[in-house]
């Protein structure tokens, strides 16, 4: 069948038809970037010059997976002419898409990307080496910004490492009283090999009493446990319960790791349930700022990864529906330390000897405590300790109550038998209330405890057998009743704010009783700030010394504080200047004047203090240095009696397959980074954490089951490698080592003078290779050669344009000739 066109002057509207159709072809058309080789002259309008417009080859790679424009992870992509892309099956369970079916679909080797954007784009940029997956909000499954995947989490490398705190002191007395030397040191070390680690807490001391003595706090097995996110523990350390006594042990410990979990789950904030009726807006405001806003399509919706703003107010929430209906109502928001958000849970379990200092009593037990939100209001927990001769048990509930504040509340029913055959049943009680009025008053927390008089806690209990065997007549004081509370209220602005706290505490096997109150009113004027603090200490004794010490059984104490600050601006360095006075008991009691400044590396300050009791004046140094490797620190104080001289050094050190690393921070998480060849290399911009000449820098203090990102800056000649990618990225396990490695290129740089064999200049832009044909450089002005290599080869190879004679032409640089020639 023949087929007819037949072509319409276009008139009118169809002008305007024909003339878009064309802008759009050619739009269409120069999509591919080509440069025009007719501007070139000689050999060089023959060098290929459009390989920039050729799409991606196909293969597999590597490849940043942001979607909707969070960052997912680093994956391997499949890629077909870069228009179609594969990814693996595995890598699916690592993405946050909700409705697939990830247990089967991680059987499939490689999975189109187009089954699961559903209906959305993907989109590579080349340059980037980045693939951008555009999916619908509803099909994603939301988790906190900050939170990583457990797929990518990073158990690190084995290795072994210390943090360590120096210091030593000499004291002069000026009355030929001799002089006292002081040293102390603290480690907290440990050894990681294949997913474990052993950790030890010690530290040592030598003072004129002691001669000498080292003393462990803690020393354990520990490894995570990603599968159920928690930690499992075996060795010396000590319980963590809430709600129960801390005590030394040796035994294991199996928890919830919190750190594993997104910021949203560990953090009580409510839960926002609403429903939108049309593509909404919605919008969640505290005290008249907006702290939230999202998207939703029609429907229900749930918003449960708000986190605190820093207010205790009730929440507003608005959804502006695409319509112009906009619904708002108020959800009530108060909390207080024992609250979950809802659907949240922890859990501990411990089982072990109690293992107390100087106490030769070693009782096995086992402990577990649980609690879980149940819904925006209410949060349960419960817990049990069990041993010889002794059982506990804790329920209890923490309450959020709109227009009311927050209450938890529990009781832990105890009974125990002592060696003496006595035996002690009692309760403790507590009571805590927390709420934020309206009027700015942050009722921070107020806590009541009581004890019943034959409560007894596992510590008590323990403690009171071991001073029975003993048989000296001392007792342990078992607290009766205790109250605490902190009340903060902001006054109008410019009007400073007051700070209220107290403390009272009662034993019932002692006289002794503790009573303390301080009110402070804190104010800022222009740069300066101020503050007055007045506190008054109650305190009754039962024993002979303090009433010979005191002529009396109470003792009272009134003390007013005066501190004023004044910043100071010096060269763009902080600088300021502080000043103190203090009167107790309505007289003089001393001040103090100083001068604090930081720089870059070096923080120091100069002080002045006078003491009425001592009728002496002081005068003080101090100086701290950070290095890349160790901070160290000075101090220097004299007075009319005596002087002293201190020095010190803090930092932490890494041994790993490669040598060892050191640091003037500390902490329990390390990444070591490497850059080969990138010498004195700035960490995220911080001059006191550099490469070393091996291109190699510690970072410690890293935040676990969390992205971490460090961004190297290569400073320009001081170096003699180029970095190909400046920035890395973990997520490290707890106290795990780390290594992140960067790509750099550290090969040298040579120049080679080179023509034709008949003098003609070589093709400016053509490509240059080795023997086995690796791109070593291209050709520049003036038939100028540059190449990057470990060393100047033999042979080169001049790519050469198609039609010209011959694709390639060889120079050999074997000789030390200034001008080789290329031969064909």
């Amino acid at each position: 069948m023949k087929a007819t066109v037949t072509l319409l002057a276009p008139t009118g509207y169809g002008k305007l038809f024909y003339l878009t159709c064309i802008i759009l072809n050619c739009s269409a058309v120069s999509a591919a970037e080509t440069f025009n080789t007719s501007l070139m002259v000689g050999y060089s309008s023959q060098a290929d010059w459009n390989n920039h417009g050729q799409t991606i080859l196909s293969g597999v790679y590597d490849l940043d997976i942001y979607i909707n424009g969070s960052w997912s992870g680093n994956f391997p992509v499949k890629v077909d002419s870069g228009e179609a892309f594969w990814l693996a099956g595995a890598t699916l369970k690592a993405l946050p898409i909700k409705y697939i079916d990830k247990k089967a679909i991680t059987k499939k080797e490689w999975v189109p990307v187009a089954e699961i954007v559903y209906g959305g784009q993907a989109r590579l940029n080349r340059g980037m080496l980045r693939l951008d997956l555009t999916i619908p909000q509803a099909r994603t499954d939301k988790k906190d910004r900050r939170w990583i995947a457990p797929e990518l989490w990073d158990a690190g490398i084995n290795g072994a490492f210390t943090n360590y705190s120096l210091s030593y002191n000499n004291l002069q007395r000026h009355n030929n009283d001799g002089d006292a030397d002081n040293v102390f040191l603290s480690l907290s070390s440990g050894i990681n090999l294949a997913h474990w680690q052993l950790v030890d807490n010690s530290q040592f001391q030598r003072t004129p009493r002691r001669q000498g003595e080292w003393n462990t706090q803690s020393r354990y097995v520990e490894r995570a446990l990603p599968a159920i996110h928690s930690l499992f523990r075996v060795g010396d350390s000590y319980t963590s319960s809430p709600w129960f006594d801390n005590i030394r042990f040796r035994g294991i410990t199996l928890k919830q790791d919190q750190r594993m979990y997104p910021d949203s789950y560990r953090t009580y904030m409510p839960v926002i349930r609403g429903n939108a009726t049309a593509n909404a807006v919605v919008s969640v405001y505290q005290n008249g700022s907006a702290v939230y806003q999202t998207n939703v399509p029609p429907g229900p919706f749930v918003i449960d990864d708000l986190m605190p703003g820093g207010s205790r107010s009730d929440l507003t929430v608005e959804v502006a529906n695409a319509g112009g209906l906009t619904e708002r109502f108020t959800v009530p928001y108060s909390t207080i330390s024992d609250m979950l958000r809802s659907g949240s849970s922890e859990w501990l379990l411990t089982a072990g000897n109690v293992q107390l200092r100087n106490v030769d009593l070693h009782p096995a037990f086992i402990q577990g405590n649980g609690s879980h939100g149940v819904n925006n209001y209410l949060t349960v927990y419960s817990g049990a300790t069990l041993s010889h001769d002794y059982a506990s048990f804790l329920l209890g509930g923490a309450f959020s109550l709109p227009r009311i504040g927050s209450f938890s509340t529990n009781v832990d029913m105890a009974r125990a038998r002592l060696n003496s055959g006595e035996s002690m049943q009692g309760e403790r009680w507590k009571l805590a209330y927390s709420r934020f009025f309206m009027t700015k008053t942050n009722l921070t927390l107020a806590t009541y405890y009581y004890n019943t008089a034959r409560y007894l806690s596992l510590y008590d209990a323990v403690q009171t057998n071991a001073l029975a065997r003993e048989e000296n007549g001392r007792q342990y004081l078992r607290s009766k009743q205790s109250f605490s509370i902190i009340l903060d209220q902001t006054l109008p602005p410019g009007w400073g704010r007051i700070a209220i706290d107290g403390l009272w505490r009662q034993y019932w096997n002692s006289d002794r009783m503790l009573k303390q109150y301080s009110l402070t009113y804190s104010n800022l004027y222009k740069k300066a700030t101020w503050s007055l603090a007045f506190r008054r200490n109650h305190y009754e004794y039962d024993g002979s010394e303090e009433e010979r010490r005191y002529s009396s059984k109470s003792y009272d104490e009134q003390r007013i504080d005066l501190a004023v600050t004044v910043p100071l601006s010096l060269s763009g360095n902080r600088h300021s200047v502080t000043l103190r006075t203090s009167s107790q008991d309505g007289k003089y009691s001393g001040m103090e004047a100083g001068v604090n400044s930081s720089l870059e590396s070096l923080d120091y300050s100069l002080n002045f203090s006078h003491d009425r009791t001592g009728h002496s004046a002081k005068f003080g140094a101090y100086s701290a240095w950070r290095t890349p490797y160790a901070k160290l620190t000075g101090q220097y104080s004299e007075a009319s009696d005596f002087c002293q001289l201190g020095i010190g050094a803090s930092g932490s050190a890494v041994l790993w397959r490669n040598g060892v690393l050191a640091s003037g921070n500390t902490g329990n998480t390390f990444v070591i980074l490497d850059a080969p060849g990138i010498a004195q290399a700035t960490v995220n911009g911080n001059p006191n954490m550099r490469t070393n000449r091996a291109g190699r820098v510690l970072v410690p203090s890293v935040t676990p089951y969390r992205m971490n990102t460090y961004l190297l800056d290569n400073p320009r000649g001081e170096s003699e490698g180029e970095l190909l990618g400046n920035i890395g990225r973990v997520t490290p396990w707890a106290g795990s080592i780390n290594y992140v490695q960067y790509k750099t290129d550290t090969r040298a740089v040579f120049t080679v003078k080179a023509l034709f064999d008949n003098g003609q200049p070589l093709p400016f832009g053509a490509g240059v290779t080795d023997a086995e044909g690796d791109s070593l450089g291209y050709v520049a002005q003036g038939s100028l050669i540059y190449l990057k290599a470990k060393q100047l080869p033999e042979w080169l190879n001049v790519q050469l344009a198609e039609g010209q004679e011959g694709k390639a032409c060889r120079i050999h640089v074997a000789n030390a000739a200034q001008t080789y020639f290329c031969v064909r």
